[in-house]
């Protein structure tokens, strides 16, 4: 199967999971309300960047030391099992007690659910790390199950307790976790023929892991963060008001279906940009770039024209001064869409410590401009907060990738007639025996 049609079915997959998670949004908004579903996605938000900055990028460099440095695959899934164990025990302590030693900021919930959202989380942490190892392996319809069984449980779940009348903020942070264990769960089920625990702890293994997976880390994390922060920021700066996180957490699911394709595809064009080099690959970088961004540019006009149609109908009437901050983070993603393709390819050239200063430059954007807006604004403040960040890392990242690649910024807009070809050709035309 050629990298084009594995990138298609990797697409397809997480079109399909965006979808279940959309179905998911949707019924927790019409049960939760705005202000339910602020604190819902609050603590959503906070596990996901937790999480992150937990697997400190030993996922991703998993997949430099498998495809790169050639490492064998049982070291590599045997050592992260055992620091997956780690995780478990000391994430699920360290984030209970901060959440609970913390109620006028996350909200009151019961001690039982605050332990089990934080086993979530340090299980979110684990799928992190060993996830990837899948997709270094390109074995693309496991990789999609990872991801799939994640939002079946909980859309699974809602609807049970939606039924019985039971769905609550409390039950939907049960589910969020309940899914993040399902997604562990099944990377351990597909990597069990290399996990061998009588093997002895590499240490030395993981102090190389642990390096690189430092600097994949940072950026992964400030990435993560600048999409979140202004979450975590509209609710400090609006305390009382858990409405405006509701609110303006519909508009980024909303807006995140720009970013469909081009997520999908970035690790398997991480994994083959790391076996590659020179003109090929700067090409290979043009063409994604273009494809990715044309996709992009049509989506966001769409979801700026149809948004508050999309609202009424996903959300409800209740949600509808969403819009507000939807009209500005369209062309927020869409800058994403050319700086995933870009970073992927920093990424598999091992120079993530340039994304990882890259990023630190535009969270210091975003919080600066979130912190300055959103108490005149609100939810339009953190929009136009996101806007700066994502043009800021953008525009930067593409000038770092010409002057170390000889990337062609005008080369990486628009679909050309050729590029059309090329995919025609690779989708239908038989491969050479």
């Amino acid at each position: 199967m050629s990298l084009l049609r594995k990138g298609l079915l990797a697409s397809g997959g997480h079109v399909f999971c965006l979808a279940l998670s959309m179905c998911v949004g949707i019924l927790f908004s019409r049960q939760l309300g705005p202000a339910g579903m602020g604190q819902y996605e609050l603590l959503r938000s906070a596990a996901l960047t937790v999480g992150a900055l937990a697997a400190f990028g030993l996922g991703n460099a998993n997949i430099y030391f498998l495809n790169n440095r050639g490492v064998p695959p049982e070291a590599i899934v045997s050592n992260s099992v055992w620091i997956v164990g780690v995780l478990l025990a000391a994430l699920t302590a360290g984030l209970a007690a901060a959440v609970l030693s913390t109620p006028d900021y996350f909200g009151q919930l019961p001690t039982p659910v605050v332990i089990l959202f934080a086993l979530g989380t340090a299980a979110h942490a684990g799928r992190l790390i060993l996830r990837p190892i899948l997709t270094a392996r390109l074995e693309v319809p496991k990789m999609v199950w990872v991801e799939l069984i994640r939002q079946a449980i909980m859309l699974g779940g809602g609807l049970l307790l939606t039924l019985g009348g039971w769905l609550s903020t409390e039950w939907a942070v049960v589910l969020l976790a309940c899914g993040f264990y399902g997604s562990l769960t099944l990377p351990l089920v597909f990597l069990r023929r290399f996990v061998q625990l009588r093997r002895r702890f590499d240490w030395a293994l993981f102090g190389k892991v642990f390096v690189y997976g430092l600097k994949l880390g940072a950026a992964t994390v400030l990435f993560g963060l600048t999409q979140h922060l202004s979450v975590f920021l509209l609710r400090a700066l609006r305390p009382d008001q858990f409405e405006e996180v509701g609110l303006y957490s519909r508009a980024v699911a909303i807006c995140g279906l720009i970013m469909i394709v081009p997520f999908a595809i970035g690790p398997l064009l991480y994994a083959r940009w790391a076996t590659i080099s020179g003109e090929q690959r700067t090409r290979q970088v043009e063409l994604a770039a273009r494809m990715s961004t044309t996709y992009g540019l049509s989506c966001a006009v769409f979801v700026a024209v149809c948004g508050k149609y999309l609202i009424w109908l996903l959300y409800g009437a209740q949600f509808m001064p969403a819009q507000e901050a939807l009209i500005i983070l369209a062309p927020a993603l869409v800058c994403l869409t050319l700086y995933n393709t870009c970073n992927q390819l920093l990424a598999g050239a091992g120079q993530a410590a340039i994304t990882a200063g890259i990023l630190a430059g535009s969270t210091v954007v975003v919080c600066v401009s979130t912190w300055l807006l959103v108490p005149t604004l609100g939810i339009r403040g953190a929009a136009l907060g996101v806007l700066c960040g994502n043009g800021f890392t953008t525009l930067v990242t593409v000038l770092v990738c010409r002057h170390l690649y000889g990337l062609d910024p005008r080369a990486c807009w628009v679909m050309k007639k050729r590029d059309l070809r090329y995919v025609w050709q690779a989708l239908w035309q038989p491969p050479a025996s």
